[in-house]
């Protein structure tokens, strides 16, 4: 099953997202957590490393092209404002909303990640990153 079909537990999620800091700080290398993390949640090893550099562009604000699935971009996103700050959240909001144009550019519309992205803003009063 494909990651963006899945729908994950708050667990796995909370799993997943605090792997993926691990990775964005050098804590841990890609792959080693990919591995660990691969026997731990449902998902090979190279879908987890999608996971992680999503998690990664969203940190710099960077346009990703895979994603795990709207649910877990929502979770980032919660988990980044809760975490990190609004410098940090202005940042992902930015990643996703050019993740969402480009899906949006070959056909795929984003309305309920769009939705969510503007709830989010409008609950933390963060705008996205150059907006």
């Amino acid at each position: 099953m494909a990651a963006e079909d899945f729908w994950w537990s708050e667990e796995d999620l909370e799993k997943i997202y605090l792997v993926s800091r691990m990775v964005y700080r050098e804590e841990i290398a890609p792959n080693k957590a990919a591995e660990k993390l691969a026997g731990i949640i449902e998902q090979s090893p190279e879908a987890i490393k999608v996971f992680f550099s999503m998690y990664i562009h969203m940190r710099y604000g960077r346009i990703f092209k895979q994603s795990g699935g709207d649910q877990m971009i929502v979770y980032f996103l919660k988990r980044i404002a809760e975490e990190d700050g609004d410098r940090a959240l202005a940042f992902a909001l930015k990643s996703v909303y050019g993740y969402a144009g480009f899906k949006e550019s070959v056909g795929c519309y984003m309305n309920d990640l769009n939705k969510a992205c503007a709830e989010i803003e409008r609950i933390t009063g963060v705008k996205p990153a150059g907006a």
